[in-house]
């Protein structure tokens, strides 16, 4: 074990080609990031600002707040990261890291592997130095946060930091029973990539603004699929990010969250209604079973499908997943995956998510955070703080040229994220200027679009593992093992054990 730790202790290189690879991952995994609202200043504080600058006329009087660093202190920090791309970013924004702070060197080291929690768990064990830790809201230990993280709620406080005016709700997707325990850097947010050529030869109506529904979205998708003179697919309707990563569970429940439909209460309390769930798997199953205008798990695996490859290739018509792929068009064609003449042709652009139904409001899309813990059992935990709030604001819009993303911050400059975000390098390493896309950029910052997230089940940790539970019956279902109504039953059954067992502790 100790062995195969000490391997992970490392600085990585990347080939170009293998940059590339990583960002198409990134994207086409759904793991894209998020809607940047521009502040008024457009700038953002260095992080040891407020432990710097000197109080003057009525600040000396008010209450002092920042993380106060000894500069003369010799300080090494490791940041265990499961994103390939954090890399990228990384290398292209360090160098500014080290003129603020040249007395704390940061080392990050890229965990390979599906468990990346197991993982930085098991380095713990073996006595690997991990100060600080990528997490997301799909893959936070929220089971037993303490025993991985430290609560950050006496930083934020200490610091003084304006979390809400930084990040507004972000920030509650890293509380886990009252507890913060991360600070949000990105976001994925979902959208609907479409072919609009497709569209017209099918004489359906152009989807832009927003104005269908779960149940007309699928309608949609199954005639929009295709089949050859033998009844054999040649074209699906739709894939889904979510459902090609074999997450029904999560796939289910983020439709149903368009409903507003949740396992628990605000309070923690079981929902005992799963009616509007139960509508989501529904249309779901119909749509790979009936419709066949979705490929199902079996078919994912065994043709090696990919949502956005695919949909490039006009595999599918549609796709569900990141709408900050808009910002990885120009490397799309630079390396073959989206021809230069369906390009320049404008046939690929983006729709708005669909809404439950014709009462609920439209243009919201359901999104995912990642960002930065810090280890329980770091020795320089105000050291792992400033980084991880450096990391979180000025990284990323200093690397936003070669690292694309999307940030949770409101107060990056919009202006410079956009111009940048048409850089990209070529196939020669060369860093390129790309087309303007404006009207794509705009759709997929739309500013009418507003996020939604599971806020009730994020907040309670037995959650997790209610989730575990619809999981596994899901799969029976999607490998036609079980009927429906059984699914739901035995799954809200056993959602609800869990749920009591856990809330009598």
């Amino acid at each position: 074990m100790l062995g195969g730790m000490q391997n992970m202790k490392r600085w990585l290189s990347f080939k170009l080609a293998v940059v590339f690879s990583l960002v198409c991952l990134l994207v086409i995994s759904g793991c894209s990031f998020g809607d940047p609202k521009p502040s008024e200043s457009g700038q953002t504080v260095s992080p040891s600002a407020a432990s710097t600058q000197a109080p003057t006329g009525d600040e000396k009087e008010k209450p002092q707040t920042g993380i106060a660093l000894d500069p003369n202190k010799k300080v090494k920090l490791r940041y265990y990261t499961a994103s390939a791309y954090d890399q990228v970013e990384f290398d292209a924004a360090y160098p500014e890291w080290q003129k603020l702070h040249p007395n704390i060197e940061v080392e990050l080291v890229l965990v390979s592997g599906s468990d990346f929690a197991t993982s930085v768990k098991m380095a713990t064990i073996a006595g690997e130095q991990v100060d600080v830790i990528y997490t997301g809201t799909n893959d936070i230990e929220r089971a037993s946060p303490d025993s991985l993280y430290l609560p950050l709620d006496d930083f934020v406080k200490r610091d003084g930091w304006d979390l809400a005016g930084e990040f507004g709700d972000y920030t509650n997707q890293f509380v886990v029973s009252g507890k913060l325990y991360g600070i949000p850097r990105a976001v994925a947010p979902d959208g609907v990539w479409y072919n609009k050529k497709q569209f017209e030869e099918a004489g359906l109506p152009d989807p832009s603004s927003g104005d269908w529904t779960w149940e007309q979205f699928f309608e949609t998708a199954k005639k929009l699929t295709k089949y050859d003179d033998k009844g054999k697919i040649i074209r699906y309707g739709v894939q889904d990010w979510n459902f090609g990563t074999g997450s029904l569970a999560d796939t289910a429940q983020k439709i149903a969250l368009y409903s507003g439909w949740e396992m628990l209460k605000e309070d923690g309390s079981f929902n005992p209604d799963w009616t509007n769930f139960k509508k989501a798997v529904d249309m779901l199953y119909r749509a790979v079973y009936v419709d066949k205008s979705m490929a199902s798990p079996a078919e994912l695996t065994a043709k090696n499908l990919h949502w956005q490859n695919d949909y490039y290739k006009g595999v599918n018509s549609m796709g569900i997943g990141g709408r900050n792929g808009a910002i990885f068009q120009d490397l799309a064609v630079e390396y073959g995956q989206l021809t230069a003449e369906e390009d320049a042709a404008g046939y690929h652009t983006l729709a708005p998510m669909p809404r439950w139904d014709a009462s609920s409001p439209k243009k919201q899309a359901f999104e995912t955070v990642v960002g930065d813990s810090i280890s329980r059992l770091t020795k320089n935990p105000d050291a792992a703080y400033t980084f991880i709030k450096w990391h979180a604001t000025k990284s990323i819009e200093l690397a936003s040229k070669v690292a694309h993303r999307m940030p949770a911050s409101k107060k990056l400059d919009k202006n410079t994220l956009l111009e940048n975000w048409r850089y990209f390098n070529n196939k020669d390493g060369k860093l390129t200027q790309g087309k303007e896309r404006n009207d794509l950029y705009s759709r997929m910052m739309d500013p009418e679009i507003k996020p939604i997230y599971a806020k009730n089940s994020i907040k309670y940790a037995y959650a997790a593992k209610m989730k575990i539970e619809l999981e596994k019956h899901l799969s029976l279902l999607f490998a036609n093992e079980t009927k429906l109504d059984e699914t739901i039953e035995n799954a809200k059954i056993a959602a609800f054990k869990i749920y009591e067992a856990e809330t009598k502790k």
